[in-house]
Parts: C-alpha cells; structure tokens; sequence
C-alpha cells in the first residue's frame, strides 16, 4: 500500500483526540478574542470539575446539613433550597459546560457518539427537572364519604348534612321545628333482601325529631335507596310496628356525593376570611413568614414551661402585612397583619395578673422530705379554690390587719351539729370520709330520742354555679313514723328537707314546709385547715400554721421566693401573689427535647392583628392543615378547626382561619367506597393488621361523574393533569371495625416534565453503554485494519527499498 494513504488513515484516527496537536482548532484558538477565551474557559476540564464540586457541596449542605438552610437568615424548606437563583444558576452554568465542551473539543462521529449521547441526556435531565420543580405542586385534601340531603315539605330549598357521626342541624319548616343527628354510620352493613342478599353497603343511620310525634331512625344505605327505612325506638321497624316503612312519607332523605372542589399546597401559609354567617372563604397567601423559628416581640406574648425557658428566650419582633384578595373583602379597609410566629406551641390557660378585678391569688409550692414540689393556685374569693385538695392549706384576703385575730389557734374538721331541744340534746358529729357511709349505710341512733340519723355526704367546698361554693352536708333522718333527707348547709337560711326516702329524692311537694320537723336542729361547721396563708391588703403576707397538740406553732410574716420549714420534713414557698388575678390564655412554646418527632407545622401558631386607625385587636391563631366550610366537617374535634373571630370598628363579626394555601381542582372529586384489606384475623387497631386500603373515586367532569377510579397505596390514578394517591383514612375504633372510614385523605399533584427527565435518563445511559462497550470495539476493529495496512506497506516498501515511516508506530502509540 502507499505510504501517504497509511499517513493519511492514521491522521483521520489521530482527530479523534481531544489535544491533537496537528489539529487545526488549536491554531483557530489562539486567533481568538474575548469570546474565543470564554469559550475556551467553558470547555476547559477544571471548570467543569470545579461546577460539579460546587453543586455537589450545595445539594450536600441542603440535604445532609439542614440546619444551613433553616437559619434565621435563610428559613428555606429542602424543595425551596433546590429552587433558588443560585441552585438554578449551577445547572444553567453546568448545562452551558457541557454544550461548547461537546461541540468544540468531541468531533460529532460515530466513535464519539456514546460521550454526545451522554452529555445530551445530562442537559435533557436537566431541563426536564427545571420543568418538574419549576412547576411542581403537590398537597392533600380530605372527600368525605357522603352527605345527608334532607327535603321537607314547606321547606324551600333542601339542607345538607355531612355523615359524620355526631353531626346535627335544626331546620325550620312552616313554622315547624325539625332536628336531625347523624346517629351512627356503618361501613359494611350486610343486605338480607333476596335480590342482593350478602352485599354490603355504607349504611348512615339518622336521628329525626319530628315537631309532632315521637322520634325515629331513618337508614339510609348508599346505592340502594330501596331499601331506606324507619325505626321507631322501643318498637323496632317501622315496616312491623306501622304496617309501612317509613313514618313520615313526605319526608325525603337522601344520601349523595359530597365532591371536594380544592386541595391545600404544602408548605405554604395563608389567612382565610369571612364574615359570621357566610359560607365562603377568601384566601390571603401570607409571604415571607418564618418556619423554624420562634418570632415573637415580647415575653409577656407567650407562657414557658420553665424559668431558665423564659430566660433563654431573645425576643425577635416580626411584622408582616397580609394583602387583601380582589377586592375589599370581608375585613374591609382593615390592615390585616401577622406579628408573631411559633413553630411549635399549645394554647394552654394561666393565671396572670392585671386584671380589672380585686382577685386575690396565692401561688404556693410545698416541698416535703424526698418528695416532688407540688404547686398550688389557691383563690380567696372562691370557696372551692381556696383550699387544696385534702383542705390543709388555705388562702384568706384581709381588708385590714386586725382581722387576723379571727383565725382559729387550732386545726379542726368540719362538724356536723346536732341538737334536740325538747330532750336536751346535742352532739358534734365530725365530717370524714368514714361518716359518711352513704344512702345504703346503716342508721347511728342519737340516744334519749327516737330519732337516728345517717350521714350520706358531705362537702366543704360543694360547687353551686361557677362562681359559688357551699358547704353542705345530705343526712337522712329516721323516726318510728317516716323517714326524710336534710339538707343541712354552713347557711342555715338554706338548710331544708326534701322528700321522704321512696319518693322522688329530687323533688318536694309545692306548698310543703322548708323544715318538716322543727324538733330536730342541725348546723354545719366548717373546718379550719393546719395552714393558713393570709394576705393583708396593701400588707405583707402572713403564714400560721396550728397543731392540734400545741396550737398555734407558726406565725410570721413571709416574702414572695422564701422558703419557709414549717415541720422537719416539709417546707412551703410563696411563688407569686396576684392582686386582680385573671385567667388568660396564651400559647405555651414546648421545649424542643419534648416535641413530637416529624410534626412538621402541624403545632404551629401565629398572632394576627386586625388594624383600624388606632384601634387594634389581636388573637393568636392555631394552624389547621385544612380549612373546612364549617365545624360539622371536624369530625367531632378529629380534624382541626379553630377560627377566631374579630370584631370590626362597625360591629361586622369576622372569622379567620391560619392554614396552608388552597387551590381548585380541576375536576371535583368524590368517594363511591372505601375498602380496607386485612391480614387473616381482621381489622384489630395495630397497622400490622392492615394489607392495603383502597378508594374508589369519580371524577366530575361537565355535569358527568367519570367511572370508578381506584386508588392504594403505591398504586395512583391520574385525571385532569393532576396525580392522586392514598395519604391517609379515617380509622375505624378497634372496638368496631365497620365504624369509621367516613373520609379518604388523598395526596395531589402534577408530574410536568417527567418524561422528559426520564428520556435524558435513557439517552445518558445509552450513551453510557456505547462509550464503555461499544466505542472499545470500533477502536479495536481500526487499529487492527491501520496495523494491517502498516504491515502490507512495509513489505512493499522492502520490496521497493522505500524508507518505512518512523511516526507511523508513534502515532498509533498516541
């Protein structure tokens, strides 16, 4: 062969490499100006390997060091973390690399095709997942099973009811009343008619009370309102009681879908509002607000759990206005605004002082030998809190110091006085829980009469209403003729007797006389407790303390933080004295050693204000992952809803509610069924129990409801550009396994972009494949064609006498 077509064969194979030295681009890249530097910057190895370790540090620090991004400054979630300019301006930067490395140093032939194959799916990937997160939203909602639709005659417009045990709603008809509670629902009611005989359906059982008449079940089964019926309490069906199924024929209950029209946004926040008594909500998405990490402006906003809690504490002020939706809205010209943030808080009630009423509190804390602190609130003003539990210590308020001489030397029980003038005599009966034996006990003779008396109770701090206490004692009174209760009180204008034993024990007789026999007296006195704090007004407080044996051991004036010993084995310490004590609650920020584990914002709270000119009014707001249409969509306190209301400058009662930002579907979705699979042995309460649980769905589309759409766990359905998946159900009591499973939770979201990262992910791979087993091959195959041609132009050349090119050897070497 010609020694100038080995030259030139070699020269083909010798491009292929990326620093040819022959190569004309190295010429072209010298004459260059700025553009040529750049372009040569971008296709230089270092600068790729220097993006790829600055992306490989950040997705690090964003994903293995998180509290990076969840600092004060930044307050980023993982997903906002991957969305930023600057996570976004490294995959652009990354991309740019890729494309003049590939078109300026790999030559575009078939050996090269595995790298261009490669760095073609790398930049595909890229842009579909700038796609996908770009537009990714993902969320949840709760479908409820079914509503109850409720027509009666005279009524212009049907109600609704959400079937959800508990559930109740008044209508008004004609002037009639009607009142209808969602007994009970089953989620596996067996049908015994022949046609369907051993189905199952979701039965509601509803509770009507009639404005005439005597009250009734109506069953209402899902698909087969065939078989609807009444049950007449004490009587049974109605078909056997009445001759017909139902009682009341005109009216008409019906179950149907109850579609869920939105889906709430993770990680986001907003407001809704609205005024008492309107039905829809007006979003106001909340931006900037904090994640993870307490914003308050003062102490004083909130309560701690400890002193060193409070102490640790740095106020950090927040003041975040919250735009109105389109238009006015219900607030009006109001400014809404958030000025407190806690990550994770329970509003609890304390007792504070700065009230407008004289209140008096005394917070103690008694301390006994190898015993736990216990703190008690005692309130002078009220009977029943004035004393602890056991009544061993006890608050008074004095309006002047002289009045201290009233307070007993001795400890004493309560006692029950008795007195029979006519037989000269009288007996002190002290109260304790063996004297009182109760309305079965035995009867305790009083000697020189014919009377006996039995103690059946006593209280010396019995609670009349919320704000009255007494001291009451119920004995029964026995002669030879009859047998009564007295009612003896620490008041003896109060103390009557009530109706002979065998009557009605609550009721007396009108006319019938407060005493029915005068010849028997009896007085309660209250007891006086060993301990005894009291406070002077506008003085110190003093501590008395009496002993049976030697009266009066302990008496002294004591300052709020001391400690005093009473006895060799118990102390007392007055922790706080509040004048106009008042209950107030306020939200109490958990320790974070006692947070629960992947609570997410589920205990969050944030303090909004309501601005109008100088008047402003202010409530912490709990958050609630949903914003229902009304309290008989929370389950009986099962899902969260907690609005509060304001009151505007006008009177106008707003309501507000702190959740996540809602968005509508585009196709409403409701529930057909939910069916939970089990292991062998049913359904007991554990997840272990649990197999799979399926919901199966409709979609509206037009005035049309789609076919059945199943959905499990790991295993969506799609409708609408929308993904659906099993997030969480309503589970059943272990008590009752057909109970519950009212409501699916289903996960939303879209997938865009999705296929586009996965084709870049099979270019890539493919690309892959050719570089590490095919490319070998072609390069093989060539080298061993280039060698055969040397071989055959060296014998020619010996042939000829022809000198044998020396490079040839070196440059298939290279």
């Amino acid at each position: 062969m010609d020694p100038l077509s080995v030259e030139n064969e070699m020269g083909m194979m010798l491009e292929d490499s990326v620093d040819h030295p022959y190569s004309k681009r190295e010429t072209a890249r010298k004459r260059r100006g700025p553009l040529g530097r750049l372009t040569d910057l971008f296709s230089n190895v270092w600068c790729g390997v220097a993006v790829f370790a600055m992306l490989f540090i950040y997705c690090s620090i964003g994903s293995a060091v998180p509290w990076v991004r969840q600092h004060r400054l930044l307050e980023m979630t993982e997903f906002e973390w991957f969305h930023t300019p600057v996570f976004n301006g490294l995959m652009l930067l990354l991309c740019s690399i890729l494309i003049v490395t590939t078109v300026r140093r790999i030559p575009l032939r078939l050996v090269n095709a595995g790298v261009w194959a490669i760095h073609t799916g790398i930049i595909t990937l890229c842009v579909g997942s700038y796609w996908y997160f770009g537009t990714k939203v993902e969320g949840d909602t709760h479908v409820f099973r079914r509503q109850v639709v409720i027509e009666i005659p005279g009524l212009h417009e049907p109600v609704s009811l959400v079937a959800l045990p508990g559930n109740r709603i008044h209508a008004h008809a004609g002037g009639e009343h009607w009142e209808f509670e969602i007994q009970g629902t089953n989620s596996a009611w067996p049908i015994l008619s022949d046609e369907h005989k051993g189905e199952t359906a979701y039965a509601v059982n509803v509770a009507v009370h009639p404005p005439v008449g005597e009250p009734f079940v109506r069953q209402l089964l899902a698909g087969y309102p065939q078989y609807t019926e009444d049950i007449i309490p004490g009587k049974g069906r109605a078909i056997k009681s009445l001759g017909r199924k139902l009682v009341d024929e005109d009216l008409k209950l019906s179950l149907e879908y109850e579609p869920q029209e939105y889906f709430h946004v993770m990680q986001t926040w907003a407001l809704f509002t609205r005024r008492v008594g309107d039905e829809e909500w007006a979003q106001r998405p909340i931006t900037g607000m904090p994640r993870y990490h307490n914003r308050v402006a003062s102490r004083d906003q909130v309560f701690f759990e400890t002193a060193a809690q409070r102490n640790g504490f740095t106020p950090d002020a927040l003041d975040l206005r919250v735009p109105p939706p389109e238009g006015a809205g219900a607030l009006g010209d109001a400014d809404l605004r958030v000025t407190g943030y806690l990550r994770y808080a329970r509003l609890r009630q304390r007792v504070v002082d700065g009230g407008l009423a004289l209140n008096p509190m005394l917070r103690v804390v008694a301390t006994a030998a190898n015993g736990r602190p216990r703190t008690y609130e005692l309130f002078a003003f009220d009977r029943e809190k004035s004393r602890t539990e056991a009544g061993f210590v006890e608050f008074k308020w004095l309006d002047h110091e002289d009045q201290l001489g009233s307070i007993p030397n001795r400890p004493s029980l309560a006692t029950l006085k008795i007195a029979v003038p006519g037989a000269d005599v009288s007996l002190d009966v002290p109260l304790t829980d063996r004297t009182a034996v109760g309305r079965n006990g035995p009867f305790t003779p009083i000697e020189g009469t014919d009377y006996e008396y039995r103690i059946q109770f006593h209280n010396d701090a019995f609670p009349v209403d919320n704000r009255r206490v007494v001291s009451l004692a119920f004995v029964d009174i026995k002669t030879p003729e009859r047998t009564w209760t007295r009612w003896v009180f620490d008041n003896p204008e109060l103390t009557r007797d009530r109706a002979e034993l065998g009557d009605d024990p609550h009721g007396q007789a009108a006319g019938a006389p407060r005493i029915i026999d005068e010849a028997i007296e009896m007085t309660y006195q209250s007891g006086a407790p060993p301990i005894i704090f009291a406070a002077v007004k506008d003085g110190p407080i003093r501590l008395i303390v009496n002993s049976m044996d030697e009266g009066r051991i302990v008496d002294r004036d004591v300052s709020v933080g001391e400690d005093v010993e009473i006895a060799p084995d118990l102390s007392v310490r007055v922790e706080a004295l509040y004048r106009n004590a008042t209950l107030q609650a306020r939200p109490t920020i958990i320790p974070v050693e006692r947070q629960q584990a992947n609570a997410g914002e589920f205990y969050s709270m944030i303090r909004v204000e309501v601005r109008q000119g100088d008047r402003i009014e202010s409530h912490w707001l709990q958050y609630n992952p949903h914003v229902l249409p009304g309290p008989q969509y929370a389950y009986q306190g099962r899902i969260p809803y907690t609005p509060e209301v304001f009151v505007l400058a006008d009177g106008t009662r707003v309501e507000v509610v702190f959740s996540r930002e809602r968005r509508k579907l585009l196709n409403p979705v409701a529930m057909e069924d939910f069916e939970l699979l089990t292991h062998v042995g049913g359904y007991s309460g554990g997840a272990s129990t649990i197999r799979n649980y399926v919901s199966r769905l409709r979609f509206r589309d037009g005035d049309s409801w789609s076919e059945l759409r199943p959905i499990s766990v790991n295993a969506p359905t799609e409708y609408g550009g929308y993904w659906y998946f099993q997030s969480t159900w309503d589970k059943p009591p272990p008590s009752n396994p057909s109970g519950g499973m009212n409501y699916t939770g289903l996960g939303v979201g879209n997938r865009n972009g999705v296929h586009v990262q996965l084709a870049g992910c099979c270019i890539s791979v493919s690309g892959m494949i050719f570089a590490f087993y095919v490319k070998p091959i072609i390069r093989r195959r060539r080298s061993e064609r280039a060698r055969a041609k040397i071989g055959r132009a060296t014998e020619d050349t010996e042939e000829f006498g022809a000198e044998t090119p020396a490079t040839v050897e070196e440059k298939i070497s290279v």
